[in-house]
């Protein structure tokens, strides 16, 4: 009876847990720093910042590669093992060629995010994405 009883009571707090709170990331501020077209104008690069998230709060720089013509997904980064982490910052995309997209930024360094930063997208569509990462501000 008391098992039955410590089940009833927990129940309700299992099931709170589950409920989307407003944490829908339709509602994410995204604001565009950079966009360039490929050369031959089929893939768009995109450097952005989004924010979001309510109480708990979230704001991140990241960038994008996508088909001409296709949303920005910003959940769909370049850089970062974790998408909502702000350990990028002063984002620059060029175009080397068709195939070819430099992307630039600075990271953070300390050891919380050495797994985070590792996670990077060397190609993706069949073009290869060269990674630079900035010296420090001084």
């Amino acid at each position: 009876m008391r098992r039955q009883f410590s089940w009833v009571l927990c129940l309700p707090i299992f099931l709170i847990g589950c409920i989307d709170f407003g944490g829908s990331r339709e509602n994410d501020k995204v604001e565009i720093i950079q966009e360039e077209k490929s050369p031959n104008g089929q893939y768009v690069a995109t450097s952005f910042s989004c924010s979001g998230g309510g109480a708990v709060g979230y704001f991140y720089f990241n960038a994008n590669l996508r088909k001409a013509g296709e949303e920005l997904d910003q959940l769909d980064i370049l850089m970062g093992k974790h998408k909502d982490w702000k350990a990028f910052a002063a984002i620059e995309v060029r175009w080397i060629d068709n195939e070819n997209l430099e992307v630039s930024y600075r990271q953070k360094e300390s050891p919380a995010y050495k797994e985070n930063n590792a996670v990077k997208v060397k190609s993706k569509y069949g073009i290869k994405i060269h990674h630079i990462i900035k010296k420090p501000k001084q």
